[in-house]
């Protein structure tokens, strides 16, 4: 929602790399240009470390995108696999056909045709590894004697994270012919790098002077270098949490539409259940060795309690943020009457109710080592209010299941809004990637239950 509120163009700091927005400070211009010069002097490899979310793709991608027409690129993302499957992969990528007569080509001998025939054809090729670091040590070995072929005319730019550079180290030492040595480390950025990182991506965007200081302070942009270290990716993120907060208040608002002021309700007073979950918790973290266990323990209790006295109790018991000091509240808040659907009404109380308390083992760590995506973070008093309501629009109220939603009660009170729970980083990102357009405008992104754990405390 941050787009409107600043009148951006696009999402500024987008996780995936963006060619569109080449940042050219930190030296990342001149590596750019420096890997064409090598290309087109007809160096057979270089390389390109650095750390994971260093900005790599994204520099090689336009590398690629700038080289002359005659210049063909195929690009090996995560090579995993043998020396052969590799290389039966180039071949594909450089043109041959997979229902070729012979049973069991030799494909070493079919790239050396498929090169010659590029030669042929004016055509020159640069294969780029991303990811390289992977590569078994086997395979690498003679992926490297395979490039230093005289007979074979190509580039090939090797890319990966710091570990390249040790397997490339342990080669040489039984293939020391082969020169390693051609190559650029891109470094994370410097605080002062980092600021200009930001007032680049945002001027892309079309944020005005005036915002970008206004919202990125120096103590704004120190806290982001600190919390990401110079790391592009990282960095990206927390701009685009600094983004959300500042117009969290604003933007959120937008989910009253419709709903009239007389409806939207005070805060509830803390409930008898809720001082009491306070007091247990204040006990339980004066005793760490037993404190997850009985955590856990409190929290079915409370479920069950709640499933036995939900419908003469509009409360439910508080949980906590996964002990790191602020309780979160799953209690029921104030919500407007329901909002009318054919066959009765969808009580928009009861339903964040309902997701409140299904959230509750993410609180006691129930849920650690799992990922999630996040959809919205909310930090206005109507937070709840707001919430209640989107949960009986018809669109969120299809996909009730699948959101986990906590609340915080402290000065500034924060709903955090979660979708779905997956095994691995990869599993958030491709459910991100394929979330309807009604989810993906809310601009959200996958990151550790842990995470968004913390974040709600903080």
């Amino acid at each position: 929602m941050y787009l409107e509120h600043f009148h951006l163009t696009h999402p500024p700091f987008m996780e995936e790399p963006d060619p569109d927005v080449f940042f050219p400070g930190a030296r990342r211009e001149e590596i750019c240009q420096s890997l064409i010069l090598d290309v087109l002097a007809g160096k057979r490899l270089v390389k390109l470390t650095g750390r994971e979310g260093s900005g790599k793709t994204v520099l090689w991608q336009m590398m690629a995108e700038r080289l002359p027409s005659e210049y063909e690129v195929i690009f090996l993302d995560n090579p995993i696999g043998t020396f052969d499957q590799l290389v039966r992969a180039l071949c594909l990528d450089l043109g041959m056909d997979p229902r070729g007569a012979e049973p069991d080509p030799d494909y070493i001998e079919v790239l050396h045709r498929l090169l010659a025939r590029k030669k042929a054809e004016q055509n020159k090729v640069v294969l780029i590894v991303d990811r390289a670091e992977k590569l078994h040590l086997a395979a690498l070995e003679r992926l490297l004697v395979l490039v230093a072929d005289e007979e074979l005319e190509w580039t090939a730019i090797l890319v990966g994270q710091p570990g390249l550079e040790e397997h490339l180290e342990q080669i040489t030492i039984f293939r020391a012919a082969i020169d390693i040595h051609a190559g650029y480390v891109l470094e994370d950025l410097t605080e002062s790098e980092t600021r200009h990182y930001l007032r680049y991506c945002l001027d892309a965007a079309g944020m005005r002077r005036a915002q970008f200081e206004n919202l990125f302070t120096d103590a704004v942009v120190s806290d982001i270098f600190d919390r990401a270290r110079g790391n592009v990716r990282l960095t990206n993120t927390c701009a685009e949490e600094a983004l959300e907060a500042s117009c969290a208040d604003r933007s959120f608002m937008v989910l009253l539409e419709g709903v009239e002021p007389e409806e939207r309700e005070e805060e509830a007073p803390p409930s008898r259940w809720e001082y009491r979950i306070l007091e247990i918790y204040e006990l339980l973290r004066s005793n760490k060795f037993v404190s997850c266990a009985l955590v856990g323990a409190v929290a079915m209790v409370l479920i069950v309690g709640y499933l036995l006295t939900g419908k003469n109790d509009d409360t439910a018991p508080t949980t906590l943020s996964g002990g790191i000091g602020a309780a979160a509240e799953a209690s029921a808040p104030a919500a407007p009457p329901g909002a009318a659907i054919p066959g009765g009404w969808r009580d928009g109380k009861k339903l964040l109710r309902e997701r409140l308390a299904a959230s509750a083992s993410w609180l006691t760590g129930m849920q650690q080592g799992k990922y999630t995506i996040q959809l919205m973070m909310l930090t206005s008093n109507q937070a709840q209010v707001s919430i209640a309501t989107t949960l009986t629009e018809d669109d969120f109220f299809q996909i009730r299941e699948q959101l986990f939603i906590f609340r915080k009660k402290s000065n500034s009170p924060a709903i955090l809004v979660c979708y779905g729970l997956y095994d691995s980083l990869e599993a958030a990102r491709e459910a991100r990637n394929n979330m309807p357009f009604f989810l993906r405008k809310h601009h959200p992104y996958p990151l550790a239950v842990d995470d968004a754990m913390k974040k709600l405390n903080n």
